[in-house]
């Protein structure tokens, strides 16, 4: 079980499906501890391994998190590439033009 401490000294409340009371929270999620570790928490466990990390990246990718470590770094790849293709212009004639 993982330790979190809020950047904001005192907070009670929920982040990322953790409650904190004063400050300080517990989880072992590894998507949790990722977002934590992401925004400034400080975080009092053992490191995520690598696969862990990659396993929380396509859960907020809403990808599956299931394979191996080259299986989900392959799987994220993808979809990062086919989320940074520029669209292509509309074929030449027809969409734009009035008809009349």
């Amino acid at each position: 079980m993982a330790h979190i401490q809020t950047p904001v000294k005192g907070f009670t409340g929920k982040v990322a499906g953790v409650s904190f009371a004063d400050g300080a929270g517990e989880t072992e999620d590894p998507a949790a501890l990722a977002y934590f570790e992401r925004h400034g928490y400080t975080v009092e466990a053992a490191e995520l391994t690598p696969k862990q990390k990659l396993q929380a990246e396509a859960k907020s990718l809403g990808l599956s998190e299931e394979g191996t470590k080259d299986e989900l770094e392959a799987r994220i790849a993808e979809h990062k590439a086919k989320g940074e293709q520029k669209p292509t212009d509309p074929p030449a004639g027809g969409e734009g033009k009035e008809q009349g």
